[in-house]
């Protein structure tokens, strides 16, 4: 049986939150300022106010003590680039969508003071290209439709004349 970040460390109600803040399915979507909207994976909706710590969900209303943060505030956080993922977090068990809609980059803790999510999650330097990747050398700059499809806005940098 396989085991996730949150059971290989051990960890505190708080960690908890980290660990379902990143790797449950939510939106994040800025409203402006720093308000952003947080749509669960079941459909809720909650509103955060990230720069006063504020979130509407039941359980940042009732089951927090000031200055703690909920699921969706830390989603927020980590989402925007001002929370990087820590390092026990396992890459492949995070959401595929974080920080999808905002314009920071997610961040991972790592010894050199942080990375990309997609940088830390690539271990053979292909990352993660679509099965039908036709990128071509000779068109500098443009990735194929495949890749293009996939959300690569750049060419796969393993493309050899070979893969023609």
């Amino acid at each position: 049986m396989q085991t996730t970040s949150a059971e290989r460390h051990e960890s505190t109600d708080l960690e908890q939150r980290d660990v379902r803040a990143l790797t449950e399915y939510m939106s994040v979507l800025p409203l402006g300022g720093d308000v952003y909207s947080v749509t669960t994976e079941s459909g809720s909706e909650y509103r955060v106010d990230a720069l006063e710590g504020r979130c509407t969900c039941p359980d940042k209303q009732y089951n927090l003590d000031d200055g703690e943060l909920c699921k969706h505030e830390r989603r927020v956080r980590f989402a925007t680039g001002q929370w990087a993922i820590p390092a026990w977090v396992d890459a492949d068990e995070v959401d595929a969508q974080l920080g999808e809609h905002v314009e920071e980059t997610p961040k991972v803790a790592v010894t050199d003071g942080g990375v990309t999510l997609a940088e830390f999650g690539a271990d053979d330097g292909d990352d993660d290209r679509p099965e039908d990747c036709d990128c071509s050398p000779h068109f500098e700059g443009l990735s194929c439709w495949p890749c293009y499809r996939d959300g690569f806005e750049t060419p796969n940098p393993n493309a050899t004349e070979d893969d023609e």
